[in-house]
């Protein structure tokens, strides 16, 4: 059986394979587009510039969600 994922740009590809293949029963991950970028590579794209951007934007304009120690924790937790 096979499933296909459509991610836009901004997805975070390594991690989203990662996840995957924790999941049980996953047999393989392949990916369109395996390129690997350094952060050098990253922090002087255009499409870096432009989240960065929109994330400031957000943010001065009220528009972020404070997230509680409890709830990071629970969501970086290592088991």
């Amino acid at each position: 059986m096979e499933i296909r994922i459509n991610i836009n740009e901004y997805a975070d590809v390594s991690y989203i394979k990662n996840l995957l293949s924790k999941v049980k029963g996953v047999v393989s991950i392949e990916t369109d587009e395996d390129e690997n970028y350094s952060w050098e590579e990253i922090e002087n794209s255009e499409v870096f510039a432009k989240v960065i951007e929109q994330s400031r934007k957000d943010f001065e304009e009220g528009r972020y969600i404070e997230s509680t120690p409890e709830l990071i924790e629970s969501l970086f937790r290592k088991k």
